[in-house]
């Protein structure tokens, strides 16, 4: 009778640790299912694009100073694909990107009417530093220009001269997607680049009405700069949604980020 009381003992306790056991791997399949996996998390300098897995998004994140700064890529199935969240602490400069890059040697033409539709939160205004952008970026070649397209930012009143350096100053103005956005036009000497420490142009184009969410009619701006002879270069090289800091600390996250393009 102890025996086989023995023995129903041990069958009781194995079948009690195997329950145990699936139990904690299901919990644990459930709490890293499709919500947690899809999620990369970046905490280094990316040294450039680099791609996102499963996805024909690149990411970039660079700060120039600070400690736990990290950029969170969403995956693709979240948020439009190119779905981020940026955080920052006493960065002194930081940047976090998402979005496309091509570098075929083709015009902007060559792709379309670029659009992105986009929704995001960030911290308040003054956690950011001196100077911020949230917006659509890119670089063009033949020739370099830096490019940026900007619908919000960190500081209070309107971006002016003073926010961006270079020896900004407007050149135009226009209306599109329901606002007016001014254009300005820096000049960079011996500053990093796509291409190394080069000399280059810089095109702004400031929404006069800060939004954090919308549609940005990306070529639109091209065909603006263009009339006043604000020529990008002949390679497209990119466009991605961007965060840029010029310190403090402060977070952005970006719900929904989507590139797409229409004939």
């Amino acid at each position: 009778m102890l025996k086989n009381y023995g023995k129903c003992l041990f069958v009781l306790l194995l079948l009690v640790f195997l329950f145990m056991s699936c139990t904690s791997s299901c919990t644990s399949t459930k709490e890293n299912g499709t919500e947690i996996d899809e999620r990369k998390i970046f905490t280094r300098n990316s040294a450039g694009p680099r791609p996102l897995p499963g996805s024909h998004y690149l990411y970039e994140m660079w700060s120039a100073a600070g400690n736990d700064n990290r950029l969170i890529w969403y995956g693709p199935n979240k948020g439009g694909g190119a779905a981020f969240r940026a955080e920052w602490n006493n960065a002194n400069t930081f940047l976090g990107r998402v979005g496309l890059q091509w570098n075929q040697q083709r015009p902007y033409t060559y792709y379309g009417n670029l659009f992105c539709d986009y929704e995001f939160t960030r911290s308040p205004n003054g956690t950011a530093g001196g100077w911020s952008y949230i917006g659509i970026y890119g670089w063009s070649r033949n020739p370099l220009v830096e490019w940026y397209i900007v619908d919000d930012w960190f500081g209070n009143g309107i971006i002016g001269p003073e926010n961006m350096g270079g020896g900004a100053a407007k050149v135009g103005e226009f209306e599109v997607d329901g606002a007016t956005y001014f254009i300005y036009l820096a000049t960079r000497n011996n500053q990093p680049s796509i291409d190394g420490t080069r000399t280059f142009k810089q095109f702004f184009s400031i929404r006069q009405e800060r939004r954090q969410s919308g549609t940005i009619s990306i070529t639109e701006h091209f065909k603006e700069w263009e009339k006043i002879g604000l020529k990008l270069g002949s390679n497209m090289y990119e466009a991605k949604f961007l965060v840029e800091a010029g310190g403090s600390t402060g977070w952005m996250d970006a719900s929904y980020v989507r590139f797409y393009r229409e004939d």
